[in-house]
């Protein structure tokens, strides 16, 4: 019973069955559906601008180590076409910066009352779609994503 109840909380498992079942994006159409407050309009417009400053940091902070490891060759995101050092820096970036920025902007609207109210009222009745198990679906998957892209933008950064 505290199996099922685990599983029926579990964002992530809760979208593997779907995906398995096939079912996943008529549920995410019906899970849409319930989002009809102006609150949640605040969700992108905080986490797209977090994610471009978080992805900025992460670039920057390889360049850094690129100019540190490397002091005479040009900077890492010289003019020019795309190397495969910074493609390997880039595009993980990207990747890895979306969880923290959409994790951020989660908490940052959580912390408005009547916004917590309101979404707390639409994710009654869904499964998986509170803002605990939300917010643990984003780090889990931040965490699997900085697992892979760190040494991606490593590697990046590393390279001449």
């Amino acid at each position: 019973m505290a199996n099922t109840q685990k599983h029926d909380n579990d964002q992530l498992a809760i979208v593997a069955g779907e995906l398995k079942n096939g079912t996943w994006l008529a549920n995410a159409q019906r899970r849409s559906q319930r989002r009809k407050s102006a609150w949640n309009i605040l969700l992108p417009l905080l986490g797209f601008p977090l994610w471009g400053a978080i992805t900025f940091s992460l670039t920057k902070g390889a360049s850094h180590l690129h100019g540190l490891v490397h002091p005479d060759a040009p900077n890492l995101f010289h003019n020019g076409p795309l190397t495969l050092s910074q493609a390997l820096t880039l595009f993980p970036s990207f990747i890895a910066a979306i969880f923290p920025a959409f994790l951020l902007a989660n908490f940052f609207v959580y912390l408005i009352p009547a916004a917590r109210r309101a979404m707390d009222l639409e994710d009654r009745g869904y499964p998986g779609t509170s803002y605990r198990t939300s917010q643990c679906a984003l780090f889990k998957c931040g965490l699997w994503a900085l697992a892979i892209c760190l040494p991606l933008i490593l590697a990046g950064a590393l390279l001449v």
